[in-house]
């Protein structure tokens, strides 16, 4: 069952921590491929928060020229 839903800077820090466990070497092989793909989750998760807060600020900006 996935993880609940992080914050963008809770979810930035775990991906964060993954990079550089890679980075270092520090993984074995078999926590290679659970890393990778958490590591995907949390890149798509901040991508969709990233979107919805840009969509968010465009809307209270269109709405300020009107």
């Amino acid at each position: 069952m996935p993880k609940a839903s992080l914050s963008y800077e809770a979810a930035l820090a775990e991906l964060d921590s993954i990079v550089n466990a890679v980075e270092r070497g520090e993984l074995e092989i078999d926590q290679l491929t659970t890393q990778l793909k958490r590591a995907q989750i949390l890149l798509a998760q901040c991508k969709n928060q990233l979107q919805k807060v840009q969509t968010d600020v465009q809307k209270i900006l269109d709405h300020e020229q009107k």
